[in-house]
């Protein structure tokens, strides 16, 4: 028998903690696209926190009703499958800003590689003033 008094509210914070993550995770999106690593650092904390509340809610609801009680019981079964829902919603979300981040990674290593070859193609020098200058030709000493 589910203690209705117990579980209840257990899983109507599960269920906003995943609002609020998914939330979360549609504001990264926006984040991530307009580059600012400040927000990004402090989105990623909260997202954390937000994960490690709902493991720890995951974790007292499972020592009152398995997740197969909780599905097959008719006073909960409806908040249990939005609240799978939302797990998907988020798991895509969390999928979709990881290749966000992966593609800008591979773009700045490319871009990195790019600068290393031209500089070892380069000659850096300095003038009389002390400002640098390149050049693409040797100073012509021969080993």
């Amino acid at each position: 028998m589910i203690n209705n008094e117990t579980i209840t509210p257990l899983l109507n914070n599960q269920e906003h903690e995943l609002t609020k993550l998914h939330t979360l995770l549609c504001n990264e999106l926006e984040i991530l696209k307009k580059r600012e690593l400040s927000v990004l650092e402090q989105a990623s904390a909260e997202k954390e926190a937000i994960l490690t509340k709902v493991n720890l809610l995951d974790k007292e609801i499972s020592h009152y009703a398995s997740l197969e009680t909780l599905q097959q019981d008719t006073i909960h079964s409806e908040q249990v499958a939005r609240i799978i829902n939302l797990l998907h919603e988020c798991k895509k979300q969390n999928e979709i800003n990881g290749q966000i981040i992966n593609n800008s990674q591979i773009a700045i290593n490319r871009f990195k590689h790019m600068l290393q070859k031209s500089i070892s193609n380069n000659s850096m020098t300095y003038d009389s003033k002390g400002k640098t200058t390149i050049s693409k030709t040797s100073i012509g000493i021969k080993a």
